[in-house]
């Protein structure tokens, strides 16, 4: 053994030095170490403060444990020792020291680790302290640890082995505690990520027979787990952004440790991890800042890219990442791969929308910039538990500025406050009165949930058209449909329209979540002027906005009011909801469609005119039943079209009519003069539109 052990050093060594302490201290981002000492300060206090980027359940609220113990909750959340024990803090510790030199920061982190495994023994197994997640995290956290300690030669032989003997101890407790559903969930790829890493790095030094079997279990089991969870499209089926970066983020690092070991990695996972992160980048809004899909936080996503880019030496990764490595990088990739780093060049990505259609998410943006408009749309599976009844679910920015958000997930703690952030009324749909497309009935359940279907979406010069609907029923098991049908144009216009069923009188509300820094301005019975700093944006409403005040979480542990529109509207068997949103220098105008050859005016239609800066730039049509009687051409003005889902798309020369739209140009202003007389909104739309519109296009989107 005694050999294996110089080996080992002599690795640690090797290892150590793509580090370069004092280039690390010289490299940290502004801020960095300042935050980074203070922290390690604390936990040599005893004092513990969980807020890093990616913790899973973060708590910026300082506490201290005194008499210590591994067990303790300050704040009466599990979620609290979960995090404790997870250890992912005295990586701080050791950092500290590099940028110190004060050796008593390493000796604290030494003694942190050597505490938990006197304390925590084969008896101990199955605790709050040594859950399976936890247990997998911890672990890896382990590794640079201890391989910095052998290549400092701070930590004796004995102690190394009392490390390994119970990290041993811990993946055969990780091996016999498996079940089956670990594989469709982050618990199991941070538990098989686990056991690899440190196998690639401590395996020869493992003294179990069983390890050597068990590090081939997890070599295959983690790609079962990663062909099983991650869908075609890149996507993490737990429906979580929180979670898809959490195993994104163990199995980069996983396959760093691998490489440096010498130990061949598995194309298959790389290709995998590349759809992954492909997906982070499409995620994030124009501030770099992640959804809050699910039980997620809104993040900062920008370390994850960077990290994306080192390992694919991808130039459109490193664009959604940083211009040079944050600390975090660093210390999973050591210093040689910040230069490589530095010489990748950065390009912007070639595609601008992601389109998810395995888990039903849609990304549209305008453009790359930080001014760029974009769009976030879910309707798809529930996925696991950290799933929030969000079918059709909209969040959007305007020249970089959020407008509609997510309300965030806030604790895992069961309660009322938990059952309403994952409930249909924290995120931005319609729900029918007595018939909501989920029912939480506890902090990891729902009594009930709706089934998305297949959603349609086409994109035509710039414009975005995209369908998204599902089925439920209530309580006496009473069918409804709900379909969601979204038009996004490049001038910042949203037009939103749910199409509602159900037998009987129905009572249903439009909900609008704003970003907590969006400020009303201006409100009227059917239309608000919001602001985001410089940024205005019109929100209007078929039926009336009324607001209040509502709890919304971005980061978990942490709460803060935001401003909450709803438009209530009753109908009976049939309802057709619509809003929208759009700049000041524009306006959507109701119009009239009628039915080639007839004078009926065509139903179960919305008809808008979209003016932009006084001038008529599109007219929207978008019709809710297949029309099976009569012909199949309609008419607006003088245009004649046909199409469930059409618009009308101004050019210079106006817009285009069709022989027949040439053919009934007369008698359809006839129609309208006769039967809308009274209408001033109509005689206005007649005027001016019919003397000013002569030539132009239509884009049928369905």
């Amino acid at each position: 053994m005694g050999s294996q052990i110089e080996q080992l050093k002599n690795r640690a060594k090797e290892y150590a030095k793509a580090y370069h302490e004092k280039e690390v201290k010289r490299s940290v981002h502004k801020g960095e170490m300042e935050e980074i000492l203070r922290q390690a300060d604390w936990l040599m206090e005893q004092k513990f403060c969980f807020c890093d980027r990616w913790d899973m359940e973060p708590c910026s609220t300082v506490y201290e444990v005194s008499p210590f113990s591994w067990d303790a909750c300050p704040n009466g959340d599990p979620e609290w020792i979960y995090m404790l024990n997870r250890q992912e803090y005295l990586k701080k510790m050791l950092m500290a020291y590099w940028y110190t030199g004060q050796e008593r920061y390493v000796e604290g982190m030494k003694q942190y680790i050597l505490h938990w495994v006197r304390q925590n023994t084969k008896e101990t197994f199955g605790s709050l302290m040594t859950r399976t997640i936890d247990t997998g995290i911890r672990c890896a956290s382990w590794t640079p640890l201890l391989l910095h300690l052998l290549a400092k030669e701070h930590i004796k032989e004995e102690e190394l082995f009392e490390i390994l003997e119970s990290m041993e101890q811990q993946f055969l407790y990780l091996y016999q505690s498996y079940v089956p559903k670990y594989r469709q969930s982050n618990w199991g790829v941070l538990q098989t990520t686990s056991i690899l890493q440190n196998a690639a790095w401590f395996g020869e030094c493992f003294c179990l027979e069983e390890m050597k079997r068990i590090a081939e279990w997890a070599k295959d089991e983690l790609l079962y787990q990663l062909e099983s969870q991650i869908y075609g499209d890149g996507s993490h089926w737990e429906q979580s952004m929180m979670y898809h970066i959490e195993v994104l983020n163990s199995v980069t690092t996983m396959l760093v440790f691998r490489k440096r070991a010498g130990v061949e990695t598995s194309k298959r996972i790389e290709e995998i991890l590349y759809g992954m992160y492909d997906y982070v980048m499409h995620a994030a809004g124009p501030d770099h800042f992640q959804i809050a899909q699910g039980d997620s936080d809104v993040t900062d996503i920008r370390d994850v890219m960077t990290r994306g880019a080192m390992l694919f030496e991808e130039s459109a990764f490193k664009y959604a990442g940083y211009e040079e490595p944050d600390l975090e990088s660093i210390w999973c990739f050591g210093m040689e791969q910040k230069e490589q780093y530095l010489k990748l060049k950065s390009k912007q990505p070639e595609t601008l929308n992601g389109l998810y259609t395995d888990s039903g998410t849609f990304n549209y943006r305008s453009g790359w910039e930080i001014d760029s408009n974009y769009t976030y749309l879910h309707n798809g599976p529930l996925g696991s538990s950290h799933g929030h009844s969000e079918l059709t679910h909209i969040c959007n920015y305007y020249k970089g500025k959020a407008f509609l958000t997510d309300s965030g997930r806030y604790s895992y703690i069961e309660g009322e406050l938990r059952n309403r952030l994952k409930s249909p009324e924290a995120h931005n749909v319609s729900v029918i009165k007595g018939c909501p497309m989920g029912v939480p009935d506890g902090s990891w359940s729902y009594a009930y949930f709706a089934d998305s279907l297949n959603n349609y979406c086409k994109t035509i010069e710039g414009i975005h058209y995209a369908e998204m609907p599902y089925v439920m029923q209530n309580k006496q098991k009473e069918p409804a449909y709900c379909c969601r049908r979204i038009l996004i144009f490049p001038e910042g216009i949203w037009l939103l329209s749910d199409d509602l069923r159900m037998a009987g009188t129905q009572e249903s509300t439009m909900y609008f979540h704003l970003a907590p820094e969006v400020i009303v301005k201006e409100q009227k019975e059917r239309e608000v002027l919001l602001e985001n700093e410089d940024v205005r944006l019109i929100l209007g409403a078929e039926y009336p906005l009324e607001q209040r005040q509502e709890i919304l979480s971005r980061i978990y542990n942490e709460n803060e009011e935001h401003t909450v529109f709803q438009a209530k509207t009753n109908w009976e068997n049939e309802g057709v909801c619509t809003a929208w949103m759009h700049p000041e220098n524009a306006e959507l105008k109701d119009t009239v469609i009628i039915q080639a050859e007839g004078k009926q005016v065509a139903t179960s239609v919305v008809a808008k005119e979209v003016w932009i800066s006084g001038e008529l730039s599109y007219v929207v049509i978008m019709r809710t039943h297949e029309n099976y009687r009569g012909r199949k051409v309609f008419l607006y003005q003088n245009c004649g079209f046909y199409g469930k889902v059409v618009i009308l798309k101004k050019t210079e020369e106006g817009f285009e009519p069709s022989e027949v739209a040439k053919e009934y140009q007369d008698q359809f202003r006839e129609i309208m003069i006769d039967e809308y007389q009274d209408s001033n909104l109509i005689q206005e739309t007649i005027l001016t539109s019919i003397s000013g519109v002569s030539k132009g296009k239509y884009n049928i989107f369905m």
